[in-house]
């Protein structure tokens, strides 16, 4: 140091010296000014600052069919408002499943509705599309043709009973197949005249048991129940198991009148009369086989609604005596069902019917089973004709009434659990993984139930390569533009009368899933799911609207 000291400084070690801790001092003062600066800056501004910089530095967006479609599905995946929410989507070719756009396809998701196309596309593969459910009028024990005179004619009297055997058939005495609950009874009494009956010291006992007693399933909510698209399936249905409602307001109330009428139903009305409310709305409370209830709701004018049934199966039994009765053929003892005899044995004491025993009577004194003889059996429309209902209109009762007859048809037994273990084992074999998959009913009812868009997807084109099924189940699906669910969306665009889908809605949930042609005829398969997102439900529908035009432009 001492040396350096003594040495000569140079002019320009001084000036190193002098200079450069200003220049530091001089950089340390700017960045704290801009720093200064920036902190006034709101932080969206900055963004948007750095964003346009951002799109600057890239290349021209894609403006072709694909590039535009998957630029929106970008946007959707980047939005905030998925906050909380998921979705999904797949497109896939139909012949070579090749993908085309994927988002999130193993997640599995509610699928609310959209349920139905696995319930109704594996029937139609199970069962065949001509398959049809049957409905049995039968009669067991003796016609004694000399039991009884009047006047000099004989009168011929059955020493036994008339069965109603349901086989789940969910449009007996439906207006939507041109019926009703008169038609059926008037031609059932007609048609045990016709054996020369003219008195039945018996009972008429309807038997539902080819399904499960409890309509519902486990999984629905008790706020579905009461309304009428929360109605559930029994071995016996009549007049989709609902009873019509015209609630009419007056001065002292509301009044409401039912068609049909149901005996021993008490309904207590609770409808209040309020010319403000927005919206009508009126539902029932109860429970299935209960005939104690109560009418709520608020209406501004008089409306129609419906509501369920309490016990089906006894309502035809009923019915069937009043028209007997008409006509002049009398019935000794009150309808009664095979559910009822059965609770009441098992209340006494005695020994249950086994599910085994199909006639449901007892045993003759020798041990041997009394055999039923038939009068008429009634057919129900086609498979593909229900399932073009069932999907047009999303109509819950009839997927659930196919689902349990379809364990009906290969178990013997019409439970949900049997129906939704032969579809997992059906698809099984398909070679599909059934992961992320749960199905607790056959409509979508359930929110337990989730699926993902890649098994729909794989679904939909093992339906389209099967030939037997694909023309009913294709046809069952509502059209983009003009028919069912969607007849109102996409209208005016590439994706009207094009784009074939069901649809799935419930409060947080929307679902599409079908299929769509391109430009240039090409069939293309997609599934698209958004559970719990921020958008409200017009939102949603809005941006797969938007999806179903995209997806139809590609070339």
């Amino acid at each position: 140091m001492k040396n350096l000291l003594n040495k000569k400084l140079h002019v320009k070690h001084v000036a190193l010296f002098i200079v450069l801790p200003l220049a530091g001092v001089l950089v340390f003062l700017i960045l704290l000014l801009r720093a200064g600066k920036n902190a006034n800056i709101p932080p969206e501004t900055r963004a948007g600052t750095a964003a346009h910089t951002a799109v600057k530095n890239t290349s021209a967006p894609d403006t072709s069919a694909l590039g535009m479609l998957n630029g929106y599905v970008d946007s959707l995946n980047s939005s905030g408002r998925l906050f909380g929410g998921s979705w999904s989507f797949y497109l896939t070719e139909l012949n070579s499943g090749k993908p085309i756009c994927s988002v999130n396809i193993d997640h599995g998701l509610a699928p609310a509705s959209v349920m139905k196309i696995v319930t109704t596309g594996t029937a139609l593969s199970m069962l065949g599309a001509d398959f049809r459910f049957s409905t049995l009028l039968q009669y067991e024990g003796k016609i004694d043709s000399a039991s009884a005179l009047s006047g000099g004619r004989k009168f011929k009297i059955l020493n036994g009973n008339i069965y109603i055997k349901g086989g789940g058939d969910p449009s007996l005495g439906s207006e939507t197949f041109g019926s009703s609950v008169d038609d059926i009874m008037k031609e059932w009494a007609t048609a045990v005249k016709k054996t020369g009956i003219d008195s039945i010291a018996g009972n008429i006992i309807a038997d539902g048991q080819s399904f499960e007693s409890d309509p519902v399933p486990q999984c629905w909510t008790w706020e579905d129940m009461q309304c009428d698209y929360g109605t559930g399936p029994c071995g016996l249905n009549i007049h989709e198991n609902v009873f019509d409602m015209l609630v009419t307001p007056g001065k002292r109330g509301t009044t409401i009148k039912i068609t049909p009428p149901i005996p021993g139903l008490k309904l207590y009305n609770e409808i209040i009369h309020n010319p403000a409310v927005p919206r009508s709305y009126v539902y029932v409370v109860g429970a299935p086989f209960q005939f104690e209830r109560t009418a709520m709701g608020e209406v501004s004018a008089a409306m129609e609604g419906k509501s369920a049934i309490p016990d089906p199966a006894l309502f035809c039994a009923q019915e069937l005596k009043s028209e007997l009765k008409k006509i002049g053929i009398g019935v000794r003892d009150t309808p009664t069902t095979l559910r009822l005899i059965r609770l009441s044995r098992i209340s006494s004491g005695s020994i249950e019917v086994s599910p085994e025993d199909e006639n449901g009577s007892e045993p003759k004194s020798d041990g041997r089973k009394r055999e039923r003889k038939l009068i008429l059996e009634e057919h129900s429309p086609t498979l593909a004709e229900l399932v073009y209902h069932t999907n047009q209109i999303s109509q819950n009762f009839y997927a659930e009434s196919i689902l349990r007859g379809l364990a009906w048809k290969l178990n013997g037994f019409g439970s949900e659990t049997g129906g939704i273990d032969i579809i997992y084992r059906f698809w099984r074999a398909k070679g599909i993984d059934l992961r992320g998959l749960c199905m607790v009913d056959g409509c979508g009812l359930a929110r337990m139930n989730s699926i993902t868009t890649r098994q729909i997807v794989e679904m939909l084109r093992e339906y389209a390569h099967d030939s037997a099924v694909f023309p009913a189940f294709y046809k069952s699906l509502p059209v983009a533009g003009e028919t069912g669910t969607i007849r109102k969306l996409a209208d005016g665009t590439e994706a009207e009368g094009n784009l074939h889908a069901k649809s799935g809605t419930m409060a947080r949930i929307k679902a599409y899933s079908g299929y769509v042609k391109t430009r240039s005829g090409k069939m293309l398969c997609f599934a698209m799911i958004g559970n719990n997102t921020l958008w409200s439900e017009t939102e949603l529908t809005g941006k797969f609207e938007r999806l179903f035009v995209l997806m139809a432009r590609l070339p």
